[in-house]
């Protein structure tokens, strides 16, 4: 048997590389660790980018959740301005005492100067803030308070439901018809969030906007007489004229044609005679008889379109037998609106078919005095109609039999016929209190501001 010998060089080999290959997997576990630490910082760093992108679009949703909140409390507010009667939900209701528009209940507009500045409740002296929140579902739940602080309850579920909180002041605004709305915004109906001023709350948006609005009067420029008419005024037309304050200059009719007024009733300022109170033939007013839409323009400062579209504007879509019940309950119901008269018919009548008064003296009762307009002819056919504020007829004669009394003044763009017999008283409060309170509300331009804020 052939002996099998080994050499020494074979040995020491064996021996040498086992070890070294237990070396190089120590090494490759060492790199997979490295690289697997490595991947972990990173997809830790981007978790974290992930977090923090996640974080600031939840605080960039609530903030602009509350600026549009804000946002719609002011667009609202502005729109309050030029509603009628309201309830303590802020929905309109019935001509009552208690139910004042929104203008009456956070204005106050001075009787003499037109300055606005802004009320407080009657007897508890709290400032009044109308609010408003989202119910989740496109509504808003509101509550206008008149005597003490807003009361609303929060919407329930897990959702966010914005609310926003409204505020007038004055401030350095001295002009006249000039007030300042502030909305704050919030993601909760939250005091603190909403009120002013507010304060920061954890985890939800928080926004303040504010804009100067404006009055745009009623009517802007005092009418120059008692009765003004573009055309002829014929004998039977008045049963008497009243312009017997100097600071209105005592005309008591004014007309582009001629004025018959051997038989009427003539009043003005002490020391003056009747005819001298009479101004015809004025070339002026006789240039609008083509051009009716000038002519209204050079009363209201506003083409005819523009004023019967203005945010407070009230059209009233007369019946075929007697408009003047719709009439009074409009002007009752919308103080210091337009009413603007009108009928399906493009060719029909205005008829004023029931005794009664269309509005009342500033201060007299719940009415109070009113820009009317008529864009239709008008005919009379009862005694006893009154209306108190400044009529404006837009389109042919002022008809009827008997007798009607305006106490304002009157503009007629057509002819009055001969059977008209108004009488026509030119009142000075009237006109006052619709110069300086009746119209629309409108923003004031450059007069905006914001601002956003979101809790930490």
């Amino acid at each position: 048997m052939p002996r099998v010998t080994s050499k020494p060089g074979a040995v020491m080999a064996a021996c040498v590389s086992a070890p070294m290959r237990r070396q190089a997997g120590a090494a490759s576990l060492i790199v997979v660790m490295v690289l697997f630490f490595l991947m972990s910082l990173v997809a830790a760093y981007t978790s974290r980018n992930l977090i923090f992108e996640q974080r600031t679009s939840v605080n960039q949703y609530r903030a602009t959740q509350a600026y549009e909140a804000a946002e719609a409390g002011l667009e609202w507010a502005l729109t309050m301005l030029n509603s009628g009667r309201i309830g303590a939900d802020c929905l309109e209701t019935g001509a009552t005492t208690a139910n004042t528009s929104f203008r009456q209940r956070y204005l106050a507009i001075d009787a003499d100067t037109g300055v606005v500045t802004p009320r407080v409740g009657p007897t508890s002296g709290t400032p009044l803030w109308p609010s408003c929140v989202s119910d989740g579902a496109g509504g808003w739940a509101c509550n206008c308070p008149s005597d003490a602080t807003p009361s609303l309850s929060a919407p329930s579920g897990s959702g966010v439901f914005p609310a926003f909180r409204v505020r007038f002041t004055a401030n350095d605004l001295s002009r006249p018809g000039l007030i300042r709305i502030e909305s704050n915004g919030c993601t909760k109906l939250d005091d603190a969030c909403l009120n002013h001023p507010a304060s920061a709350q954890n985890f939800e948006g928080r926004a303040n906007v504010a804009a100067i609005v404006a009055l745009a009067s009623a009517l802007p420029t005092p009418p120059g007489a008692a009765l003004t008419v573009l055309r002829d005024v014929p004998a039977g037309s008045i049963l008497a004229l009243y312009n017997t304050d100097a600071d209105l200059g005592g005309i008591t009719v004014q007309a582009g044609g001629t004025v018959d007024y051997a038989a009427w009733t003539l009043r003005s300022v002490p020391g003056t005679p009747g005819p001298a109170s009479v101004a015809q033939g004025e070339v002026s007013l006789n240039a609008l008889t083509g051009a009716p839409d000038r002519a209204f323009a050079s009363v209201f400062s506003m083409w005819p379109a523009t004023y019967r579209t203005q945010p407070a504007a009230v059209v009233v879509d007369c019946p075929t037998a007697d408009c003047r019940p719709n009439l009074a309950t409009a002007v009752a119901m919308n103080p210091d609106r337009v009413i603007w008269a009108t009928t399906a018919d493009p060719t029909g009548t205005i008829t004023l078919a029931s005794a009664g008064a269309v509005g009342s003296a500033p201060g007299a009762s719940v009415a109070g005095p009113a820009v009317i307009v008529f864009d239709r002819p008008v005919n009379v056919t009862i005694a006893g109609v009154s209306i108190f504020g400044f009529v404006h007829s837009r389109s042919g004669n002022w008809q009827g039999t008997n007798p009607v009394e305006v106490q304002g003044a009157a503009f007629i763009e057509g002819d009055l016929a001969n059977t008209a017999r108004a009488t026509v008283v030119m009142n000075s409060a009237v006109l006052k209190s619709l110069r300086l309170r009746s119209g629309s509300f409108v923003r004031a331009p450059g007069g905006w501001d914001d601002f956003r804020g979101r809790a930490p």
